[in-house]
């Protein structure tokens, strides 16, 4: 199911840490929100020349530049090494577990991942879902199709 639109939250607004950040990492985070290629999973490769084409004042490596600035803000997790990048907050943000066909599509990206970072902070932010949520219809579907992951989620989130 591709996506036609990116979610902005308002809240964004009034977030003290994303005011401290500039246009330019503004512009670049919602790019990968609002690439066509990003997974249900939140990721996208490592290709900062396929977005430095977006505007006549980037580079490639000013992308590469920001998109390390976003990660240390805890906005992105990369794996250059593996070629992955993973905007982190993307899953419980764009309500993929609400929907049970979304989470369908998220489990077969997550199948995908090929670097472990990416992996763990895609169940890091899964872990945090499950406590907040646990009740979103999604979550039948791990259960269903990926039973070992839906299990260390549970484990989590009855040791926290």
């Amino acid at each position: 199911m591709a996506r036609e639109y990116a979610r902005y939250l308002t809240r964004t607004h009034t977030d003290i840490e994303w005011s401290e950040l500039s246009t330019m990492h503004h512009d670049c985070y919602m790019a990968i929100l609002s690439s066509p290629g990003i997974s249900w999973a939140g990721v996208v490769p490592y290709l900062p020349s396929r977005y430095s084409s977006l505007a006549s004042d980037l580079t490639d490596r000013k992308v590469a530049r920001v998109w390390d600035d976003l990660e240390r803000h805890g906005l992105l997790v990369i794996d250059k090494r593996a070629g992955e990048v993973i905007a982190r907050t993307f899953v419980r943000y764009d309500n993929v577990i609400a929907k049970p066909n979304l989470t369908k599509a998220l489990i077969s990206s997550y199948g995908l991942i090929r670097s472990n970072k990416i992996r763990e902070a895609l169940i890091g932010e899964l872990v945090h879902l499950a406590r907040d949520k646990p009740n979103l219809s999604g979550w039948q579907q791990f259960e269903e199709l990926l039973p070992e992951l839906f299990e260390e989620l549970l484990l989590d989130q009855l040791e926290a």
